[in-house]
């Protein structure tokens, strides 16, 4: 399996609050978490990195395959029991007094990659030539976009476009979305937080990942397109592709997780 992450400041940003890494259990499944700490809340790069490590770590300790029913639960339960320790952590140190995060989880279970997502960081599957969006985001201005309120077009520059309906670090019970795609039909698996898809269009998305099949390259493409359009928030993105399910395998180029 090849493996990049590219994570970016962007142009306005004075620091990353995005976190991504990837994760082996003890039979070699593999578990990829990307976070964007939570829009201007003190300590978002803490909550990003610290999510992400807290959920990593526990799924390096599962000894035995998970089924995909099995995931599912462990996600969710992972989900919610992130949420209480980053409620305690702010509880603890005043300082990080209201920090949040986003996050998407993808697993690869019975040949099948399962996401698993809260807030508005995405997951896309290209293959065939086509980017299909897999997760649908908890964010307000989505559900402006459900409502008919306001268009596609006009929620890349509403105003409250980064205020997300979920979020790790938020004093509720949490409602993961769950979404699913075959692995033979997936040539590069996509997780970006909204830096990316925030500033360009699933079709263009769609056509710099046409053009350019080299992981890091296309990383490194990504980052650029959004920073071109502006660059207005941090840029994280996880690629993989020519998926391995007998080990680990392949290259894999983990860049700057944060």
């Amino acid at each position: 399996m090849k493996i990049t992450i590219h994570s970016n400041i962007g142009k306005k940003r004075s620091s990353n609050q995005d976190y991504a890494d990837y994760f082996y259990s003890q039979n070699q499944q593999i578990l990829f978490i990307l976070c964007d700490g939570v829009g201007g809340n003190l300590a978002g790069d803490i909550a990003s990195q610290q999510t992400t490590e807290f959920i990593g770590r526990a799924f390096e300790k599962i000894d035995d395959p998970m089924t995909i029913i099995q995931a599912h639960a462990w996600m969710t339960q992972m989900v919610n029991q992130v949420n209480t320790f980053i409620l305690n952590q702010a509880d603890l140190n005043p300082e990080y007094d209201g920090m949040g995060t986003t996050i998407v989880l993808a697993t690869i279970v019975e040949n099948t990659i399962l996401i698993c997502h809260v807030g508005d960081s995405r997951a896309y599957a290209y293959g065939a030539g086509q980017l299909k969006q897999l997760t649908e985001d908890h964010s307000l201005v989505n559900e402006l976009i459900r409502t008919g309120e306001i268009t596609v077009e006009e929620s890349m520059d509403h105003p409250r476009r980064n205020v997300v309906t979920q979020s790790i670090g938020t004093p509720m019970v949490l409602e993961p979305t769950f979404s699913e795609i075959s692995l033979d039909k997936v040539e590069i698996l996509l997780l970006c937080s909204d830096g990316l898809n925030g500033m360009i269009k699933n079709e263009e998305i769609e056509q710099i990942i046409s053009n350019h099949k080299d992981l890091d390259r296309l990383g490194d493409e990504l980052v650029a397109a959004a920073n071109d359009a502006g660059g207005l928030d941090n840029i994280t993105i996880i690629l993989a592709s020519e998926f391995n399910l007998e080990g680990k395998g392949g290259e894999n180029i983990h860049g700057n997780r944060g």
